[in-house]
């Protein structure tokens, strides 16, 4: 082999060396983008629920002279005779998104827009209650006649009714824009602590 082929040979080895080299920083400078199986496990370990907490008050009447004896709204008229009560309820309610619930079928990637795509579970009350103690003090008892005053097993009839009818309300219509908006900015958060540029809610 002439002097003029070796160096043209080692020309080409050096070539393909850089391009090797070139090639492989290239691949390790690549973003990997997780898999939905990653994404899914990272927002369950970050964010198992996403929720809101709303305080609902609501003055809650007995009427003896009533059918159904408890109302929250507004007595009509009151009887002699008859015993009434009213009684400030507040009860708190958490509603939101339960995100244990979310499956693979809830989590794509858009590679075309680096974005993640997430379905998220129903909205729903995941816990709700109200205090076990009764201010008195704040309880109105009227009897009128001979009747006898209104005993605490009534308030306490009285509380857990008012706090039925509150369990009945759409609390979707009341707040679910805010938590929507609440889930958008966490799971956009996490989105882009993955390497991606974002995250889409598409329900």
């Amino acid at each position: 082999m002439n002097k003029r082929s070796i160096i043209f040979l080692t020309a080409v080895i050096c070539l393909l060396t850089i391009i090797s080299i070139c090639w492989f920083l290239n691949k390790g400078s690549e973003v990997q983008h997780p898999t939905p199986a990653t994404i899914l496990s990272t927002i369950k370990q970050e964010a198992d629920l996403v929720v809101t907490e709303v305080t609902i008050r609501k003055i809650a009447y007995y009427d003896s002279s009533l059918h159904e004896h408890v109302s929250i709204t507004d007595p009509s008229t009151w009887k002699y005779g008859d015993r009434k009560c009213i009684v400030p309820v507040e009860i708190k309610i958490k509603y939101g998104y339960d995100l244990r619930e979310m499956t693979l079928e809830n989590v794509k990637v858009n590679d075309s827009l680096h974005i993640i795509e997430v379905t998220l579970p129903e909205a729903k009350i995941i816990d709700s209650g109200y205090d076990s103690n009764v201010d008195y003090d704040q309880v109105v008892c009227i009897s009128t006649g001979l009747r006898d005053d209104v005993g605490h097993e009534t308030i306490e009839k009285i509380r857990t009714q008012a706090y039925e009818a509150v369990m009945k309300e759409d609390f979707q219509e009341l707040v679910g824009h805010e938590i929507r908006n609440n889930a958008q900015t966490l799971l956009n958060s996490l989105a882009l602590s993955l390497g991606f540029e974002g995250c889409t809610i598409i329900n």
